[in-house]
């Protein structure tokens, strides 16, 4: 339940603090006074999109803030759990609006996107027009599953078509791609063949590349490496070294330490210098070799290169590439059953959404029926004492068929004896079809999540005793729900257990909105104000009068 709304520096509202109570608060004011900047305010708070030329001339910023009461186990409070809130003894709402575009949302102090402050907001309060629901065809469907209450039945349905089209979507992509496979086959297996003749490797234009450079860096060391082996052979190192070696070994082992540590160093100068020749030599060889070496890299990346282009792909990804035309030709050969297995699977999650779906519309057209017979009691009450009402629900065109399943929901009515049924949204005038929304809505009062229900002009363009008749509507659907209700109507004013009126004041430099709760004297006033127009007579005081003592509660 709604219990405080607080504004300032909102369009010309400087500063309102509003207390509300359960029950049916009535809003009245002359027109222009500035009602809809109430209800402005409050769709704001809600997840409503603000706008910077919503803030009071001369300010930078607008803040909206509402309180609100919730009963244990309320959706929302789930909601907030999952979001990480804390939970306090009241829920409040802040909304800032700044003059630089940027706006802030603050639920229990915590930030929180606009979409899930809108999420919340559907939970906490429904906002009606005069009939914005009814003249909406596909508002039907939703309002009889209100009534219908079966939410893991629909949760069923939607689930089952989700699955279906989720089949329906990759079986209609292995189509294409079996299409594809098929129109492209012959131009893949030239591809291939010419392709595999190179059969490209990972890496490979990379490591070539690594190859040349050093082959390149080689033959720069031709000179020094050439001139270090010529002079180790002109002054023939390795015979004068073997030489010396023998000549010592001659000598006994341990006559002459000396003799001995010269034999084993002439040993290791041996061995290295044999080594310093055989690496000198493998590199001689390296060089004498390169020009051919280096033809071989060349050519085969001139090879991998044009291949490549041929085929629009970049040398690296020329493997990849390769690899996929060998899987493409390979699917082929399964694609065909694969979309003959999809298929399969399409139809049976297609019977289990359809049977499913049937299912629903079976329960619906029994709920539809029930409703119908409860709407028809309401309207008596509601002046509509002749009047038909019935719910059709008829099969949609399988194109038509969604996550709500197959039917077409549709509200009907004879207004008048010996009528034909026609579509609600066509036969039925904006005062009729307000009090059959007001039927719907008292109805289906205690299967709403949300706690205040706002009521904007729903009695425009009736007056009398249906505009009573209304009133006293909203006043017995009030002790289920809070109801605010926006209103020109005195007798819908004088029903209320509360009212505020709306007021515009001129203080000279500036015209502000003000918000006044008015005691019962001053009811009195504002009923017989709403009754006669600018002049007030004693005539119209007496019927206030009246109005409240006939439908103020005890």
């Amino acid at each position: 339940m709604l219990t405080t709304l607080t504004i300032q520096n909102f369009v010309i509202i400087d500063s309102l603090n509003l207390s509300f109570s359960p029950g049916m608060t009535a809003l009245t004011g002359e027109t222009g006074a500035g009602k809809s900047i109430l209800l402005d305010a409050l769709g704001i708070i809600l997840g409503h999109r603000s706008d910077v030329a919503l803030i009071r001339k001369g300010c930078d910023q607008a803040f909206l803030a509402a309180e609100f009461t919730l009963p244990e186990q309320h959706p929302a409070i789930a909601l907030l759990q999952d979001q990480g809130i804390p939970e306090q003894d009241n829920l409040v709402i802040r909304r800032t609006l700044s003059r630089n575009g940027k706006s802030r949302a603050l639920i229990n102090d915590q930030p929180v996107t606009i979409n899930f402050l809108r999420s919340l907001g559907d939970l906490l309060v429904e906002v009606h027009g005069q009939f914005d629901r009814l003249m909406d065809v596909a508002s039907h469907r939703r309002i009889l599953d209100d009534y219908l209450d079966q939410i893991p039945f629909k949760e069923q349905v939607a689930d089952t078509y989700h699955q279906w089209q989720n089949a329906v979507d990759e079986q209609r992509q292995a189509m294409e791609r079996l299409d594809h496979l098929k129109r492209h086959e012959d131009f893949m297996r030239y591809q291939l063949k010419e392709i595999e003749s190179l059969s490209p490797e990972e890496g490979e234009e990379e490591r070539l590349l690594e190859s040349r450079q050093s082959l390149v860096g080689i033959s720069k060391l031709f000179e020094s490496v050439g001139t270090a082996q010529a002079s180790l052979e002109q002054a023939q190192v390795l015979s004068a070294l073997q030489t010396a070696h023998r000549i010592l070994q001659k000598h006994p082992v341990g006559d002459n330490s000396h003799i001995d540590q010269a034999s084993v160093a002439l040993e290791k100068a041996l061995s290295e210098a044999t080594e310093a020749m055989a690496q000198l030599e493998e590199i001689l060889g390296q060089v004498e070799d390169q020009p051919q070496q280096l033809q071989r890299i060349d050519d085969r990346l001139h090879a991998l290169r044009a291949i490549a282009r041929k085929h629009n792909v970049t040398t690296t990804d020329l493997p990849q590439f390769y690899a996929q035309l060998r899987q493409d030709l390979e699917d082929l050969d399964h694609a065909e059953s694969r979309v003959m297995q999809l298929a399969r699977q399409t139809e049976q999650l297609k019977q289990l959404f359809v049977q499913s779906a049937t299912a629903l519309s079976e329960a619906r057209k029994q709920k539809a029926a029930e409703l119908s017979a409860a709407v028809m009691v309401e309207l008596p009450d509601l002046k509509l004492p002749n009047a038909q009402f019935t719910i059709r629900v008829s099969p949609l065109e399988e194109y038509a068929w969604s996550e709500a399943g197959l039917d077409r929901v549709n509200f009907l009515v004879a207004m008048n004896k010996g009528q034909d049924w026609h579509p609600l949204e066509k036969a039925a005038s904006g005062g009729e079809l307000a009090r059959l929304m007001l039927a719907l809505k008292a109805i289906l009062a205690t299967r709403s999540t949300a706690q205040t229900i706002v009521f904007d002009e729903i009695d425009i363009g009736v007056g009398g005793a249906v505009a009573a008749a209304i009133g006293q509507r909203l006043s017995r659907l009030a002790q289920h729900l809070q109801v605010l209700a926006i209103t020109h109507s005195p007798q819908v004013a004088a029903t209320a257990d509360e009212h505020f009126q709306v007021i515009k004041e001129d203080q000279g430099s500036q015209v502000l909105t003000n918000v006044v709760q008015l005691p019962l004297t001053r009811r009195h006033e504002e009923i017989a104000r709403m009754l006669s127009g600018e002049v007030i007579t004693d005539e119209a005081r007496a019927a206030a009068r009246s109005l409240l003592a006939r439908f103020t509660r005890a």
